[in-house]
């Protein structure tokens, strides 16, 4: 019997059971075990194919999180109530 294959989860924490996505970007549905946000225990076909534009995705989510932490700062800044 072959083992489950190891799908691509980049926004996953290992020690957040909570926060693991519900499909790999293949596509797959991710079970307890069988997702990593490291690219080097992927065994996935699909998801080793997308790693280019994951990693587009991954740096889009990054700033727009970045842009919101520093809209936040700047409203702070900006309040009367210093």
């Amino acid at each position: 019997m072959k083992g489950l294959k190891t799908h691509y989860d980049p926004f996953g924490n290992p020690n957040d059971e909570y926060s693991f996505s519900d499909y790999g970007y293949c596509g797959t549905y991710i079970s307890d075990g069988n997702s990593s946000g490291y690219k080097s225990s992927v065994t996935c076909k699909k998801c080793k194919k997308m790693f280019e534009k994951t990693d587009a995705e991954r740096l889009i989510a990054r700033q727009q999180e970045l842009d919101d932490m520093q809209g936040y700062v700047d409203f702070v800044n900006e309040s009367p109530n210093k």
